[in-house]
């Protein structure tokens, strides 16, 4: 599956942790897909967007790949950031889902990366612990 990724440079992505050294490249879109299967497809091409971004992102104090689902907004935000989970790095990863009229499963998105991260050799190439969270980043869950 293709996505249509913009670039919005310097700036500060809401569910990314502020960085005030850092000046974040925002590599977002929308997908307005409506199944299940569309979804799943639209996290796997999200997930190897971030891992293409894997080399320039990843710094001497980096720790996890955090996945950040935000359901108010059907939003999945992806960083790369340090033990503490407050300096991210510069490449976030943002896809909207923008179609869906039933709220998307935090459960099911959960699944679908951890699933999907077991076979993507791009992140097994880094020793990045995989997170998620869906409130709080003091409260993930490794992947």
């Amino acid at each position: 599956m293709k996505l249509h990724w913009d670039i919005i440079k310097d700036c500060t992505p809401a569910e990314s942790a502020a960085s005030e050294d850092t000046e974040h490249a925002l590599h977002l879109c929308e997908f307005k897909g409506e199944s299940d299967r569309d979804v799943q497809l639209a996290i796997n091409t999200s997930i190897d967007k971030a891992c293409d971004l894997l080399e320039q992102n990843i710094q001497d104090d980096s720790r996890y790949l955090l996945f950040e689902w935000n359901a108010k907004t059907s939003t999945l935000t992806i960083v790369v950031t340090d033990d503490g989970k407050e300096r991210d790095s510069r490449e976030v990863v943002q896809c909207h889902f923008a179609a869906n009229d039933i709220a998307l499963n935090p459960d099911d998105i959960q699944f679908w990366i951890r699933d999907y991260l077991t076979t993507c050799t791009q992140f097994l190439h880094y020793s990045l612990i995989a997170a998620f969270h869906r409130d709080s980043r003091a409260d993930c869950t490794l992947l």
